[in-house]
């Protein structure tokens, strides 16, 4: 978009003389786009050149409600939502407001000047919600799952966040148990020398240093950097601690160390073998200097864009403890301050992932997949970032390919969105384009079976000849300039390969400087089996309790959960919408209450004192039952997502799983519907 231009508004509403008045009201700041139909609007929406900044929606309109039609807007743009409405029913325009996730709304009879305030309100809104949106894919494309120990302290050393390598480090089981204690709490070896140095580090600002740890593997040698992060006064309001393993760089020192003592005592003898093998000993240590430059750069970039979502995190809880913020601005720090939190727990799951990938534990799941629809969903996410850069972004799938195909759905797509992703950032005009195709299997005894093969070409900025063979290796960039210019941590690549290598495939790229690049992949390609029908009888329903047809306004709910914010958070949300909610500390005091009371739903913690989730599931379902007082449907509530623990729940008959943090709307949902018969209907 040329700088000069007018942010766009479009605005929704079946009275022409509204319209104008709106867009009279609007048109010296902005660019109004009008329709008298909900529908029109949307089609216009669906066309890739429309990108407004705000959606102005009557409520009352003869095709379509407007918070009805706010809602599609959602799927459809980005842009803030804004309802005008002459409902004098509060009841009704907070279900309008909520249906549409609104940003404000505005009374009939309004005046121009309430109307200017409130769309500069939902512009601003949006733009910050943009940036944020970039923000936070660089910030996640930067991450890509580093493999060091990581963790954040407030100023007085408390823990606020830890990842399970330095967990693993400290020997804790899990990151969790370490939030709110001290290093001499926790009981890790060399507290004391610890403390001082984090202390050090909060006078500082900034420290780097080396430090040995013996452990069962023997001595492992780490550079520690610690870093202070602020808070939005300005204050510095704690540590974050990054430590990266050198051992193989002390290990190549010691051995150079070795080596050259080893020379100067055969030097009279081989002065000529002497030469050749310092020169390859200067060489090896010249190779160690540079890797270890390349990740004490990559290092500290990490710890910046750690320190930035931290610091917004932080910072808005400061200035909204603060008090004097008025609803508008209240509604919008609230809003930054989880996206940042957002950001931030998409960046400890990408240093969690690359982890599992380097230790050898990334297990495939191999499903049934639509790749035609893993393609869309790809696309459909970078879609917008390719819009606003005015590039074509096209895919083309054969019809060769069969609609089901065997792989794993979560990284066969985290491959296509990089390689997208990666594209349309080093592409500043022309466009990306994906093409899927089947190439067939070799003939002869010797051939294997026929492979998918994925294309994405972009007219970017192409690769220099000798930059290409360490493409895809950790830590490799373009060069300095790429870094500054695009961002990225030089770890995105690498997934790539080592993913597509999991997947016993490969992976490359041809490309030309100024002209474009060309990354491809394939995988060796399997169909489905057909299996024999099967029927299974489906598990007994709790009938609700309200007519036929009815949805009950409020059930009794038993929440097993011990962390006393979690128990806060989730009662609190739930009686909001009229639900009664009972409290257990643990899954003993779960059980007693299962035996002793009547109960609609269980939402069941898995990780708890006393007794955990599975083995109170358990002793739930040995209890003795009554056809007026059956045993409650079950539903999970934790922060553990891994394959290994959704296998144990479903060992124990537990198949419904809600994660931490705890998602509003899927919770509502299950809150209202899990253990009741099937709705004739999408349920909202």
């Amino acid at each position: 978009m040329i700088g000069h231009e007018l942010p766009t508004v479009m605005v929704v509403d079946d009275e022409p003389e509204v319209l104008t008045a709106v867009a009279d009201a609007l048109e010296d700041e902005f660019n109004v786009l009008t329709s008298t139909s909900p529908l029109v609007a949307r089609a216009m929406l669906e066309e890739d050149d429309i990108s407004p900044v705000v959606i102005i929606s009557d409520q009352r309109m003869p095709e379509l409600a407007g918070h009805e039609f706010l809602r599609w807007a959602r799927e459809l743009s980005d842009a803030t939502r804004v309802l005008i409405t002459g409902y004098t029913d509060i009841d009704a325009l907070g279900a309008a407001v909520n249906a549409g996730q609104i940003f404000g709304y505005l009374p009939k009879p309004w005046t121009p000047e309430k109307l200017r305030r409130l769309i500069r309100e939902a512009a601003e809104h949006c733009a910050v919600r943009r940036a944020l949106a970039e923000e936070r894919r660089l910030l996640s494309h930067l991450m890509n799952s580093v493999p060091d120990a990581i963790s954040f302290k407030d100023r007085n050393l408390r823990y606020l966040r830890s990842n399970w390598a330095h967990a693993e480090a400290l020997g804790v089981p899990d990151p969790a148990d370490l939030i709110g204690r001290t290093d001499a709490e926790v009981g890790a070896e060399g507290a004391a020398g610890r403390e001082a140095a984090d202390r050090a580090a909060l006078a500082a600002g900034i420290t780097v240093s080396d430090t040995a740890l013996d452990g069962a593997a023997g001595r492992r040698w780490h550079s520690v950097v610690r870093s202070t992060f602020t808070g939005g006064d300005g204050a510095v309001e704690g540590l974050v601690t990054i430590a990266r393993d050198i051992t193989p760089a002390k290990e190549a020192e010691r051995a150079l160390s070795e080596a050259h003592a080893t020379l100067e005592r055969r030097v009279a003898e081989r002065t000529e073998d002497l030469a050749a093998t310092a020169r390859d000993l200067l060489a090896a240590r010249k190779a160690a200097d540079i890797a270890n430059e390349a990740k004490s750069r990559y290092l500290a970039t990490v710890a910046h864009e750690l320190r930035t979502p931290l610091t917004g995190v932080i910072g808005f809880s400061e200035l909204l403890l603060k008090g004097g913020v008025s609803p508008g601005e209240w509604h919008r720090l609230l809003t930054l301050q989880a996206e940042a939190g957002r950001t931030l727990l998409g960046l400890l799951d990408d240093i969690l992932d690359l982890s599992k990938i380097e230790a050898g534990r990334l297990t495939l799941e191999i499903l049934p997949l639509d790749f035609r629809a893993l393609v869309d969903d790809c696309l459909a996410l970078v879609r917008p970032s390719a819009a606003g850069k005015g590039l074509s972004l096209t895919s083309t799938v054969s019809g060769a390919l069969p609609g089901r195909i065997l792989g794993d759905p979560t990284r066969l797509r985290q491959v296509v969105l990089n390689l997208l992703t990666n594209a349309v950032k080093f592409t500043a005009a022309g466009g990306v384009s994906l093409a899927a195709e089947i190439d067939p299997a070799p003939e002869g005894p010797n051939g294997g079976p026929s492979r998918l093969r994925v294309v994405i070409t972009d007219t970017g900025i192409g690769i220099p000849p000798e930059r290409v063979s360490g493409l895809f290796e950790e830590f490799s960039q373009v060069d300095e300039s790429t870094a500054r210019r695009f961002g990225g941590t030089g770890l995105g690549l690498a997934i790539c390969r080592r993913l597509v290598e999991h997947m016993e495939g490969r992976i490359g790229v041809d490309s030309t400087p100024g002209q474009g690049s060309r990354f491809w992949f394939d995988l060796p390609l399997a169909v489905p089996v057909a299996a024999p029908v099967v029927t299974v009888a489906p598990p007994p329903v709790i009938e609700a309790p309200a007519a036929a047809g009815a949805r009950p306004k409020g059930r009794r709910i038993l929440l097993v959960e011990d962390d006393r914010s979690t128990q806060i958070l989730v009662s609190t949300i739930l009686r909001g919408v009229g639900h009664q909610v009972e409290i257990a500390e643990n899954g003993a005091a779960a059980v007693e209450a299962v035996d002793k009371g009547s109960y609609d739903l269980v939402l069941m913690d898995m990780h708890m004192p006393v007794m955990g989730g599975l083995e109170a599931t358990a002793r739930m379902r040995a209890l003795t039952r009554t056809p007026d007082r059956p045993l409650p449907p079950l539903v999970v509530l934790t922060a553990g997502v891994s394959v290994e623990e959704r296998e144990r729940c479903r060992a124990v008959g537990l198949d419904i799983f809600l994660s931490k943090p705890v998602d509003l709307e899927k919770l509502l949902h299950a809150a209202a519907n899990v253990g009741l018969p099937a709705e004739n209907g999408p349920h909202d």
